[in-house]
């Protein structure tokens, strides 16, 4: 049985020199953070570690004082005084990578989870958030458990109530996060998108307003299914047209990590029928993805070159994201038989006075040039495969914005010849 965690124990089992992981997402326990900012100087010589998501996971685990330390595997404005200050350490690594990572022998001392009320049989749920948690949990640490019956009880990871060390049942608020509505590029933008998807495919989507804007607009189709990292409230809705396949032998129709929206959202993906939860080492292994027929992958760039080089990581030479999993759906959907990988952006940023495309990247490249199969904005779909160097940039100039194309088109002319 669990020994009953108090604060006063929490702050205990913070030692110096101790590794302690912190899930993102919604399975950031909103209580446990109280919790250390009630008493920061407690967790003084702890490295906290954790893949929290930008716009969303907004706590700062190394802010709690000049002797805390965290390593995460995306930059967010909330991090940044932290990593200049040389207290954080941003990790440059894919998601199929971090399983790995995360999990060996002795990584973490504790685990912090937030899991839904034991069931029958003495399991606890992950919930909402099932993508990495499995993993640390498999390095050994002792597991510090937040019961929280806010957490739906959900068809995928558990954590038998034998295995918890210590833990609290508490009764707290979930993270959430509302789906923006799209303006009108953003709706022009998904309108391509949609344009290339048929009946029965499987579908990813990256982080960001994108997903919600597509999903919007998916009513009519039939036979869709969902494999991704995570499903936002816009699921609802796409669930309610009648787009998605029936249960089956395949299982439910959507796949996801994690779940992060509206409460509303974590009630419906309760319904096993609907959503099985599954963590990073089956969602995003190339194996997993290989394996699904007409799979097709759908995320956001900030910039793409005109030799098809993608970045989605950095503004003005500064990290803003991560690596994330991209790169991974990426060339999982092209190893898929009929599958199709979709980079999208709008096509320009300032207000219409920034082209995103540009003739060359100076800096990261999240996507290689040979991995790039469609690239995507308001104005149309440059089909990169299959075309040499000078088409996919005829191909890329054609869907920049007009006011555009003409100086592209003499930048590459002066930097590689003809078009």
């Amino acid at each position: 049985m669990p020994t009953t965690l108090t604060p006063a124990l929490f702050h205990q089992l913070l030692r110096p020199g101790s590794r302690v992981y912190a899930p993102g997402c919604a399975g950031h326990s909103l209580l446990f953070q109280a919790w250390l900012q009630t008493h920061p100087a407690q967790a003084a010589g702890v490295t906290f570690s954790g893949v929290w998501i930008p716009g969303v996971n907004t706590f700062d685990f190394a802010g709690l004082g000049d002797a805390c330390r965290a390593e995460g595997f995306f930059m967010s404005p909330q991090l940044r005084a932290s990593y200049d200050a040389g207290r954080f350490d941003y990790l440059p690594m894919h998601y199929n990578a971090l399983p790995a990572y995360l999990g060996q022998a002795g990584h973490f001392d504790l685990a912090l989870v937030q899991v839904a009320p034991p069931d029958g049989d003495g399991n606890c749920s992950l919930g909402i958030a099932a993508d990495f948690t499995p993993a640390a949990l498999a390095s050994g640490a002792r597991i510090v458990a937040h019961i929280n019956p806010r957490m739906p009880r959900t068809r995928g990871p558990h954590i038998a109530w034998r295995d918890i060390a210590y833990a609290v049942e508490a009764d707290h608020p979930l993270l959430t996060l509302e789906d923006e509505t799209p303006d009108p590029v953003l709706q022009a933008l998904a309108s391509q998108v949609v344009a290339r998807i048929g009946d029965g495919s499987t579908l990813q989507f990256g982080l960001g307003k994108l997903q919600a804007a597509v999903l919007g607009m998916l009513g009519g189709h039939r036979g869709l299914r969902i494999h991704s990292g995570m499903v936002s409230t816009a699921l609802c809705g796409l669930a309610d047209s009648g787009a998605l396949a029936t249960p089956g032998p395949q299982g439910p129709p959507v796949t996801a990590g994690v779940a992060l929206g509206s409460e509303a959202l974590y009630r419906r993906v309760a319904d096993p029928q609907l959503v099985r939860f599954a963590p990073v080492s089956h969602t995003h292994a190339p194996a997993t993805l290989a394996g699904i027929e007409r799979f097709i992958s759908i995320n956001s760039a900030l910039n793409v070159d005109l030799l098809g080089q993608v970045n989605g990581e950095t503004l003005n030479g500064r990290q803003v994201s991560g690596v994330g999993g991209m790169l991974d759906f990426v060339r999982g959907a092209r190893q898929s038989h009929q599958g199709l990988s979709i980079l999208a952006l709008p096509a320009t940023a300032r207000n219409g006075t920034l082209s995103r495309i540009v003739p060359i990247l100076h800096g990261l490249v999240s996507v290689p040039r040979t991995d790039a199969d469609c690239i995507v904005t308001e104005y149309g779909c440059a089909d990169l495969r299959h075309l040499g160097v000078a088409g996919r940039a005829r191909a890329l100039i054609d869907i920049a914005a007009p006011a555009f194309r003409e100086q592209l088109a003499a930048a590459w002319r002066s930097q590689c010849g003809q078009l």
